[in-house]
């Protein structure tokens, strides 16, 4: 009797160690598992990065282009010719603003939203500008003399953004 007792013991141990052994098979294969879904999600944004990153970058690119085009300065001295009258460069002007804006719209996809914010901000008080100086020299005939007004006129907006725009890119490498 003795001897089926030790016996019967003998048989539960080996059972309860072939129950932990398949447990911690189970948990291996699992962690194993999870370990290659986890690879191979690294694996997809390596893959992704390498494709969206010089997209990144050029939308930076893009948009500290747009900024330094539309500062008044360059703005006036593309646009503006002599004996240009005033309505014409008042025109010319915005539109030149809105659709170098436009051209580089979808660009926003893969910039900062701080950084898009502030391009934003940059084109509207651009625009703002323009209108303010034409409406307060709406009697000047000469649009010669406006050109020079907006030239003379500080960007803030537009300087700051283009700081964002440098940080933000920094940041990005």
């Amino acid at each position: 009797m003795n001897n089926s007792i030790i016996i019967i013991a003998l048989m539960a141990a080996g059972l309860l160690l072939m129950v932990a052994a398949m447990i911690i098979l189970l948990r291996l294969t699992k962690m194993k598992d999870a370990e290659l879904r986890n690879s191979g999600r690294r694996e997809l944004k390596v893959q992704a990065m390498k494709i969206v990153l010089p997209l990144r970058v050029q939308a930076y690119e893009r948009f500290l282009l747009y900024l330094e085009r539309v500062q008044l300065p360059q703005l006036v001295k593309r646009i503006y010719t002599p004996g240009m009258e005033k309505g014409e460069l008042h025109l010319l002007l915005l539109q030149n603003v809105r659709e170098e804006f436009e051209h580089n719209l979808a660009q926003q996809m893969y910039v900062a939203g701080t950084t898009w914010s502030a391009v934003m901000n940059a084109k509207e008080e651009l625009v703002n500008q323009i209108n303010e100086t034409f409406e307060q020299l709406k009697d000047e005939e000469d649009a010669s003399i406006i050109a020079q007004s907006l030239v003379a006129l500080p960007n803030p907006l537009v300087d700051q953004a283009i700081a964002v725009l440098k940080r933000d890119f920094e940041r990005l490498l």
